[in-house]
Order: C-alpha cells, then sequence, then structure tokens
C-alpha cells in the first residue's frame, strides 16, 4: 500500500529523527542517486535540513527541522510526490512492519477500494 519510494523516505527520516542510524535505511537500497533525489525533496519540503558544515549527500548531515509527532505521513507523500497504492488489500507483512499505522491505513486501504468499485467504466 505505500510505494517503496514511500517507504525509503519513513526509513531516511526515521534515520535522520535517530541520529544518522543507517541500520534503518540500509533495507532501503536506494542508489546514490535516489537518496540526493530523495533528501533534495524533503529538505524543500521542510522535514529536514542540512547543517552547515554538512555533506548534501550524507544522511548525518541532515537534522530534524519539525518535531517527528509534527510530520504526518501526508507531509511525507507531498513531500515525495508519491502515492497510496490502493491496488491490492492489506498484507499480514504491512501490518507486522507499520503497526498502529497500518490498521489506520487498513481502514483507508478497505474504503477506498469500496468507492472504486462503484466507478463504473461508463462514468469515467
Amino acid at each position: 500500500m505505500i510505494t517503496p519510494m514511500t517507504q525509503a523516505a519513513i526509513a531516511v527520516l526515521n534515520n535522520i529523527y535517530a541520529g544518522g542510524d543507517t541500520t534503518r535505511t540500509d533495507a532501503c537500497r536506494l542508489t546514490e542517486q535516489d537518496l540526493d533525489v530523495l533528501l533534495s525533496k524533503l529538505l524543500r519540503a521542510g522535514l529536514i535540513k542540512l547543517s552547515d558544515r554538512g555533506e548534501s549527500r550524507n544522511i548525518r548531515s541532515y537534522s530534524p527541522a519539525r518535531e517527528s509527532s509534527d510530520v504526518s505521513l501526508l507531509d511525507i507523500l507531498e513531500a515525495t510526490g508519491e502515492h497510496l497504492n490502493c491496488n491490492h488489500p492489506t498484507t499480514e507483512e504491512f501490518h507486522m512492519r507499520y503497526g498502529k499505522a497500518a490498521q489506520k491505513l487498513g481502514i483507508v486501504n478497505y474504503i477506498t477500494r469500496e468507492y472504486l468499485k462503484e466507478i463504473k467504466l461508463f462514468e469515467l
């Protein structure tokens, strides 16, 4: 339901909020170029800030621009230009990975899928 790039953005932000612990972003498998693009999007959106002496390609050069409690999934989606993928029901793996947030997203996914079923071809 959350695209791979959104998952990467969440991991990068969690990494930055944790003080640069790279174990969270290792699993993302972002290319250097993709990471550069992602960091610039998060920076432009005001979710992170670059230290005065920081190297823009190094995650440790960034710090949070806001409290984590003030950053929503919508903020991340808008910053990255990504979307929610409601083409499939939510999986158990998704629920295991995102816990309480997965419950809320599961409801969004279910309701979206129900509304999409009601939009027929002749209406488009």
